[in-house]
Parts: structure tokens; sequence; C-alpha cells
């Protein structure tokens, strides 16, 4: 899937040059690519923030940005808060986003920071995410705003240090402010660049596969993470005015000065004595959200338990494409009506134009079934999941460790290329299966149905399980920052 995306932007800067715009906008095919990015600081030290120290608790101020939009870097940046409070005056901020309530909820002091992301920009931040549109929310204007309103900010609270959780604008901001940054990141530059871990992501009985495209379109793929500069150009633009150097390639704005890398060494195929100092792998990071388990979900696993069927649990995140959702949720009901399913993707539904609260809109769905549970809010997948037999997931990271970590076999499609290598990395460990979202609803259930009847996937998930008990993620993440920022007494 991924070969297939990069063949399109490969095609798209092809057409790109015969309208006459640069090809740099896309990719930069003369600069050496490079491991990690080293930023260079002219700017005057005059917008240089001194940190200090909470005035009630005495502690030190850490500031979390948050995509607001993404509801996995809300839970990552609740996670990290919780994790922080012994040692810190947490503070979290963000641009907006349909998740910020939790953010506002959590008990933190929330900053809203402007401009606000509108519905029209969060629609182009997945599209430029998932590689299916030429167009960004970040114009020159729009960051230059976002830049001043995180200035401001820097000012009032003083931090330590600055987390980003994909707040791209952070790369710019806290080098202006001269605060460490530290960046949440899914996996390290060289994994995500990888020509051997992008040819894995590609299913072997693909027709990618079949025609032994693999590993030149892995390739290909490769050489073009390495050298994008897709997004770019008002970030450089605003670097220069800043005097800032280091910032070129789009993988630049997914590090920081520190970068955190939410995996286990081991599954991410790297040695400890291949990480560098300014990086560190915190092990599983996933949303555990402060929520008890609703009584819908006792009654299904009961009722499964009972009638010897698969309780599913059908999580697509938020970056889940909302027509794909509905057709394999409608394929999903209409092929094994006797499935018990937990499905919390409302909000993605009612993109779709379904609103699961109205009976009316679930049959002309083809979605009524007292077996299926759509909740309206967001689930403690951490203890949900552990309750059903089998997942269907979108591959994005956290709710794949949600699943290994929970030892459930699952389904992954990938939206994205990234969440095509995290899927492909579970497969590789004997606890999950791989689709593509190309492929049809039907094709797509009779795979899940192939791992819901797997027993070794089982057995295998199990053990998996326990790996993860030797990783502390958020803990292991305050203390690569305490150790890096933190202020001497």
């Amino acid at each position: 899937m991924f070969s297939c995306r990069c063949c399109c932007a490969l095609l798209a800067a092809a057409v790109a040059v015969s309208l006459g715009l640069s090809i740099t906008y896309l990719v930069d095919p003369f600069t050496p690519a490079v491991q990690h990015h080293e930023v260079e600081i002219r700017t005057s030290r005059a917008y240089a923030v001194e940190p200090q120290r909470g005035p009630e608790s005495g502690l030190p101020t850490l500031l979390l940005l948050c995509e607001g939009v993404n509801a996995a870097m809300v839970t990552h940046t609740l996670l990290v808060a919780d994790a922080a409070k012994p040692y810190f005056e947490v503070h979290v901020a963000s641009f907006g986003g349909a998740y910020i309530n939790l953010l506002q909820e959590s008990g933190y002091p929330h900053h809203a920071l402007m401009p606000q992301w509108t519905e029209e920009q969060t629609a182009l931040l997945y599209a430029a995410d998932q590689f299916e549109s030429l167009s960004s929310p970040w114009t020159r204007e729009v960051l230059q705003r976002q830049i001043d309103s995180s200035l401001a900010l820097y000012k009032k609270v003083r931090p330590a240090a600055v987390v980003s959780f994909f707040v791209l604008s952070a790369s710019l901001s806290a080098r202006v402010a001269r605060i460490p940054l530290f960046v949440d990141m899914s996996m390290t530059r060289g994994l995500a660049t990888d020509a051997k871990a992008l040819a894995a992501s590609i299913p072997d009985d693909s027709i990618i596969t079949y025609l032994g495209l693999r590993p030149a379109l892995a390739a290909a793929g490769s050489w073009f993470m390495q050298h994008m500069t897709f997004l770019m150009q008002p970030f450089v633009a605003l670097a220069s005015e800043w005097n800032i150097t280091g910032l070129h390639f789009t993988m630049d704005l997914m590090e920081g000065d520190f970068t955190s890398v939410s995996d286990i060494p081991a599954w991410a195929g790297v040695r400890p004595a291949e990480i560098p100092a300014r990086v560190r792998f915190i092990g599983p990071l996933y949303a555990k959200l402060k929520k008890e388990v609703p009584p819908e979900v006792f009654a299904l696993r009961e009722q499964a338990t009972r009638d010897g069927q698969p309780l599913l649990w059908f999580a697509m995140g938020s970056s889940g494409q909302p027509p794909l959702v509905l057709a394999i949720l409608k394929e999903l009901v209409r092929k094994h009506p006797g499935w018990y399913i937990v499905a919390p993707v409302h909000t993605l539904l009612k993109k779709a134009g379904v609103d699961t609260t109205k009976a009316e809109d679930l049959a002309s769905a083809g979605l009524a079934s007292e077996r299926l549970f759509l909740p309206t809010e967001l689930l403690p997948a951490q203890k949900v999941e552990p309750l059903c037999d089998v997942a269907f997931t979108h591959g994005g990271q956290g709710t794949v460790q949600t699943s290994m970590c929970s030892g459930v076999p699952f389904l992954g499609v990938g939206m994205m290329p990234e969440q095509d290598i995290n899927v492909r990395l579970a497969v590789d460990k004997g606890v999950a299966k791989q689709a593509l979202k190309f492929q049809t609803p039907a094709e797509i259930v009779e795979l899940l149905q192939e791992v819901a009847s797997s027993e070794a996937m089982r057995e295998r998930a199990a053990a998996v399980k326990e790996e993860c008990r030797k990783f502390s993620g958020e803990h292991a993440f305050v203390e690569f920052i305490r150790e890096k920022a933190l202020m001497p007494a």
C-alpha cells in the first residue's frame, strides 16, 4: 500500500513539473538525506525564555503542545501529563480540534493557542497526512500566527521544556525561544524511510508482490521519504526569517532536540547500541482513558460467550476514512449477523451521514443490529479490548499497541504509510493480518474471519502481551525529559 502511495506521489511530482510547479514542493533530489537533522539557532537571544518554577508548587513547568484534531495525540498528552505530575507543574495547549474537550476536562491548565483549526483546515491536515492532497493547512500566514501565539504562551508560563505531540510549528517556536524541544514520534526516521521496512509493509499476497515490483517500489518509496519536502515551504521561509537553519526535509519536523520513540527496540528491529543519546525508546504508549467500561460491553461479552460467538473490537481512531468504515461495518453485520461488535466509531459514521443515535439512520445504513454497540463517546480501550476476542483497527500505533498489549489478535488496514508499517510489524510478530484500504469490504471481512478463527494467533498474542509489561511508556518518557531538561534545584 505504501508503495502505491509513493508511486502516486512520484506521479504527482511529475504532474507538478508539467504544470510548471517546482518539484522541490514535494521532494529535493539534490540535497543529501540525513539520519537526524542538526538545527543551528542564530535568533536574537532577546526572544529566549528563561524557565521558572511554579509559584505555588515550586516545581519546574512542563508545557505539552497537543494537536487536538487527533485522538491519539490527545491521549498521549494526557498519559505524559499524569506521569509528569509529581515532577513538574504541567500545562497543556492546543490549536483546537475535535478532542480538546479531553484536555479541557483533564484538570491541567489548558491554553487555547491561535488560530484554532477550522473544519476545512482539519480536513486538509488529514488529507496531507495520508498523501491524498497536495494542499496544506500550514500556510505562511497560519504558521506565523501559530508561532506568535506559542511565543506569547512561552513568556507567560516559562517552561523548562516543551513537548510536541504533532504540533509542527513547535519546530520553530521552541527554537526561537531556545527551550528544549521533545517530540513524541511513533518510529525513528531510519525505520520510516528504510526500504526493507517499506517493502515489508506491502502484503505478501498483493499484486505488487505478485508482479515482483515490491523491492523496486520500496526503494523508490525510501528515496522519496528521505528527500521529501512536502509542507516545508512556509517552515523554511520563516526559519530563514528567524535565522534558524537545519529544517529542510519533511522528516525534520517529526524530530526535536530530543525524540521519544513509542516502540520497543526489538519490535522495530533496532539494536540498543544503534540508538543515539538524543533518542529514547520508551515502549508502548497508548490511550488509557480514566473511564469505566459501559455495562453494554459486559452484556455483549456475556452473550457472546453464551452463544459461542466472537466479540469484536472495531476501532478506527480519528484517521479512519468514514466511507470505508461504514462500508466495512455494514458488510460485517451482513456477513456475520451472529457476531457481537463494540464499535466506537460514532464520529466517523456521522461524517459518512449516519447518526448512530437515530434508529432510522442505522436501518437505512444496514447497521440495525442488537449485537452492535455504537457508543457516542470514547471508550477506555485498555479496559474494553482485553474483554474482546479479535480486533479490527486502522493501524495507528496506539491502536496496534493496545491490541498487542491486550493480547488480542487483529486485522489492520492502514490509512497512511506509517500505519501500514505498524500493521506489518505486528504481522511479523504473528499477532495480526494486513488488509489494504482499496480491497473490497467483502475481502476485508473474509480476512477478519481468518483472524477470528486462528488459535495460533491467539496464543502468540498472549505471549506478546507479556513482552509489553517490561516497558513503562509514559513514565520512561518523563524520565527522559527529566534527564535532559530538568532544571537544577
